[in-house]
């Protein structure tokens, strides 16, 4: 299936002008076909066909699973291993996604909601529909650091951290929460202080 070039999210790195239709990948809304990050962000093919036929050698990974299919959505925070280098899926301060070199084998996502299950365990909800069960002590906003669905770390929502806004007019934008209050923090970076709401921003550090 695809989709016209003029409808897909602003935030994928595609020109406005080219052929008419992309190709669709499952998590439009937020995430990114896999062919898009090869072809037209690292260049590793000049069409469709010769993507496939990279990933069909099993050459590429997406937090650490093989990945053959060009339609696959990758998300943001995700990290796609090519042979011997790897890459964080980001954005940039304007909120177009970026590639990001890295030697991180391990995601960072945010705790979006929290639920009881029988035998007293703790499911956490993850932004992007990801849901993970957990004996961990963290609260809705906290982030959880993942590696092959296991949590190494969490990262508390609170004053001092380190955090990214992954949605709305800021996205991308980073800075140290320096208050949080009614539901809204103040993002401190080196040029300016944003004020956004706790929703749209990830505890990274």
């Amino acid at each position: 299936m695809h989709v016209k070039r003029q409808t897909v999210p602003k935030s994928w790195p595609v020109p406005r002008k080219g052929t008419k239709y992309l190709i669709r990948c499952h998590e439009r809304r937020n995430g990114l076909p896999l062919l898009i990050i090869l072809r037209d962000m690292l260049k590793l093919g000049r069409n469709r066909k010769e993507v496939k036929k990279i990933l069909n050698l099993g050459f590429v990974s997406v937090n650490d699973k093989v990945r053959k299919d060009e339609k696959f959505s990758v998300l943001p925070f995700d990290i796609i291993a090519i042979k011997d280098k790897r890459y964080e899926l980001g954005f940039s301060d304007k909120g177009k996604f970026v590639l990001k070199e890295t030697t991180k084998t391990e995601r960072i996502l945010k705790i979006v909601g929290k639920r009881i299950l029988r035998g007293k365990k703790v499911q956490l909800n993850l932004i992007y529909g990801k849901n993970i069960i957990s004996e961990e002590k963290a609260n809705t906003g906290d982030s959880v650091v993942l590696k092959e669905n296991k949590i190494l770390k969490i990262i508390h929502l609170k004053e001092g951290k380190k955090a990214i806004i992954f949605s709305g007019k800021y996205k991308g934008k980073e800075g140290k929460i320096e208050k949080i209050e009614d539901k809204i923090a103040v993002l401190s970076s080196k040029t300016e202080k944003i004020n956004v709401p706790i929703k749209n921003i990830m505890v990274i550090e």
